[in-house]
């Protein structure tokens, strides 16, 4: 059973719970005023209705996945890391539908990894982490897909975001962006982290969390 979940800040959640029931509410109505300009035979009203609709439905499921679907826990012998299929953002970046890839929710997924199997933690921004890790490692590879693109809103917002990363002794590594967490649960499952693992490495970038790993 998870003992320890860290998530977004609940007053991040508790705002963007407003955000999504406002949205939904819009996509309810554009439906309600598609539908009524289809019998209507307004078909440019029509048009116009259905578009908004998908664009409101689109904001709602993105906003869903980006700010509740992810998380880090820990049972106190493993840690859990649920996280996007593609790793860094909430919509599908790399859809074969380009047009579309950002109007897709990423697929997550659940990783576990005992505690006693990781020998490094690193948290900060995707540059840090990038200096504190091997080349080798498939981070740096996960990186370049993003690094390389033309989309400078793609490319700023990896640049900004916060980093959780953790490597075994096997050398496999995972991670995921930890934007908005709760900064005392993340701690805290650090320092469980740290006294299952008398030798864990850890290294951090972030002030945030210095100053609480500190303590």
């Amino acid at each position: 059973m998870v003992e320890l979940r860290a998530r977004t800040r609940a007053g991040y959640r508790r705002k963007n719970t407003v955000i999504v029931t406002a949205m939904t509410l819009l996509s309810v109505f554009s439906l309600a005023m598609m539908v009524y300009n289809l019998i209507k035979k307004e078909w440019l009203f029509c048009v116009a209705w259905f578009i908004a609709l998908i664009l409101a439905a689109t904001y709602v499921l993105i906003r869903i996945n980006s700010v509740f679907a992810t998380y880090i826990a820990t049972d106190r012998e493993n840690l859990y890391m649920k996280n996007w299929s593609n790793d860094f953002l909430p919509y599908d970046y790399d859809s074969k539908l380009k047009i579309f890839s950002e109007f897709i929710p990423a697929k997550t997924k659940l990783v576990e990894i005992p505690l006693d199997e990781i020998h490094t933690v690193v948290i900060g921004t995707k540059n840090f982490v990038k200096r504190n890790t091997d080349a080798s490692m498939p981070f740096h590879k996960s990186l370049k897909k993003i690094e390389k693109t033309k989309d400078f809103y793609r490319k700023k917002t990896l640049s900004s975001m916060d980093i959780f990363y953790v490597e075994t002794y096997a050398r496999e590594c995972y991670y995921m962006p930890i934007v908005n967490f709760d900064t005392k649960d993340v701690t805290k499952i650090v320092q469980i982290m740290a006294r299952k693992n008398i030798d864990l490495e850890l290294k951090v970038g972030s002030r945030d969390y210095r100053s609480l790993l500190k303590g």
